[in-house]
């Protein structure tokens, strides 16, 4: 009976070892999956997507939009006892020892739907900032992500000069030992390997910098690894864009307009109430259609004003795709100078200065070209988002 009792504990012990290893077996196992997890693999419209959920501009909006709903009811509920206590009799004010006085322009107000109308004014330019403020967020986080993309590319352009550097030293040191090349030639050869090293190291500096402003517009933790998935940055040549369509468009939609309508209708009421009780000899009547005269005044200035950045979008946009095209041009004549040179060393007709010159001057356009087509998309996307909002 003992030797069964034995044999059934050191079953035990051993069934149990078996899952212990098991058990850390599948903890290193879900361990590498983790360690593998912590870099992220972010792709333009996931940055796009964690910036506006981590916004907190957007849970202002979104708790503004909440207490002008209960400002709503508020309003109503103040439009409802406004109305019950002008209905009343005077017997009745004079029994209930109601000062009619008292308050009278609020009162006022209230019946004529003022709180009413402010709220839901303010409701409808809070969804309308919603609106502007997501596509804001999508320009500003495609913007940064695009800087780490220019960043990137700017280091494998340097790297790339640093690597023709060194071995444009490598053949002046063999002419040199022949003969064929002269000290100065090595000199400028090994300055040049410094300040191309200088550059990507600069580089490398511009990358950690643009990767904290990307984390940053993310709301994300500083010490977050990731590599951005979206590695190409593409040319799409814009339309034919009917301009005068897009302005009209415009001054529909724009926050600015409906901002200044609203402002001009709740005015009216205001005015209303105050010249209704305040004669007009009194500053009170004065003040008030003054801010009627204003607020008539600001409604042809917001359509001025939406006009014309609709007009500087537009300009911006047709500026920046020009640009584009001249800097094409200039790459490739960079990169044919390059080859000439490179070409004319060979047979003995240029310097090796001239050869690191045209080389530098490729690396510099071609760094150039990548930036104006980041500048290009963002000013296409501003001025295709230009109906909807001013994006600064």
């Amino acid at each position: 009976m003992k030797r069964k009792i034995s044999l059934l504990l050191i079953m035990i012990l051993v069934l149990s070892t078996l899952t212990n290893v098991v058990a850390a077996e599948d903890t290193a196992q879900i361990g590498n999956v983790s360690a593998e997890n912590k870099i992220l693999e972010l792709s333009m419209n996931e940055a796009v997507k964690i910036a506006t959920e981590n916004s907190r501009e957007m849970w202002k909006i979104d708790d503004g939009i909440k207490q002008m709903q209960d400002a709503r009811r508020s309003g109503s509920t103040a439009k409802q006892q406004a109305e019950a206590l002008m209905n009343m009799s005077l017997e009745m004010i004079t029994a209930m020892e109601i000062d009619i006085t008292n308050n009278y322009v609020e009162t006022l107000l209230a019946k004529n739907g003022y709180y009413i109308k402010v709220a839901e004014s303010q409701m409808k330019q809070l969804e309308r900032s919603r609106e502007v403020l997501i596509k804001g967020i999508e320009i500003g986080t495609k913007s940064v992500y695009y800087n780490v993309l220019v960043a990137e590319k700017t280091i494998e352009i340097n790297q790339a000069k640093l690597n023709k550097a060194n071995e444009q030293l490598r053949v002046v040191n063999l002419k040199f030992n022949n003969g064929s090349s002269t000290k100065a030639e090595v000199l400028s050869a090994e300055m040049a390997i410094q300040q191309a090293k200088t550059d990507l190291d600069s580089a490398i500096d511009d990358l950690n910098i643009a990767k904290l402003n990307l984390l940053n517009m993310l709301e994300l933790p500083f010490d977050t690894e990731f590599v951005l998935t979206d590695t190409e940055l593409s040319y799409v040549p814009t339309d034919k864009i009917n301009l005068d369509e897009k302005i009209e468009k415009a001054k529909q939609d724009r926050i600015e307009i409906l901002t200044a309508e609203n402002d001009l209708e709740i005015q009216k009421i205001e005015t209303h109430a105050y010249t209704a009780y305040y004669t007009s000899n009194l500053r009170e009547n004065k003040w008030a259609k003054e801010k009627l005269k204003d607020a008539e005044l600001n409604v042809p200035q917001a359509y001025k004003d939406v006009e014309l950045d609709v007009r500087k979008t537009y300009l911006n946009l047709i500026k920046a795709e020009r640009s584009l095209a001249n800097m094409d041009k200039t790459v490739e004549l960079a990169k044919e100078a390059a080859r000439i040179n490179k070409l004319l060393y060979d047979n003995g007709m240029a310097t090796s200065l001239e050869v690191l010159d045209a080389d530098t001057k490729l690396a510099e356009v071609e760094i150039g070209r990548y930036q104006m087509l980041a500048a290009y998309n963002i000013n296409k996307l501003m001025f295709d988002y230009s109906d909807i909002g001013t994006f600064k």
